[in-house]
């Protein structure tokens, strides 16, 4: 999966943008970044980075974090949260 592939599906899906960041910073929000010639998605949380995972290619580790937003956006829709 490419970056535009990953932005086209979040589109399309109505994943919220600031649920997540493809530019190795973020807070409260899932993290893509590259590791030296690794790829790391995590959710960054006051700083903090947890539950990362860890993928030899970019294309690898945007096709988790979509499944991740999308598991993400199902548990919201069941608990009732509002989109922002």
């Amino acid at each position: 999966m490419t970056r535009e592939e990953f932005l086209h599906a979040v589109r399309a899906e109505s994943v919220r943008l600031d649920t997540f960041n493809l530019d190795n910073v973020g807070d409260e929000c899932f993290v893509l970044a590259q590791s030296g010639y690794d790829w790391r998605v995590y959710y960054s949380e006051r700083g903090l980075e947890t539950s990362a995972r860890h993928f030899a290619t970019e294309s690898d580790a945007l096709t988790y974090l979509l499944e991740e937003l999308r598991a993400q956006k199902r548990r919201e829709s069941q608990w009732g949260i509002d989109d922002r």
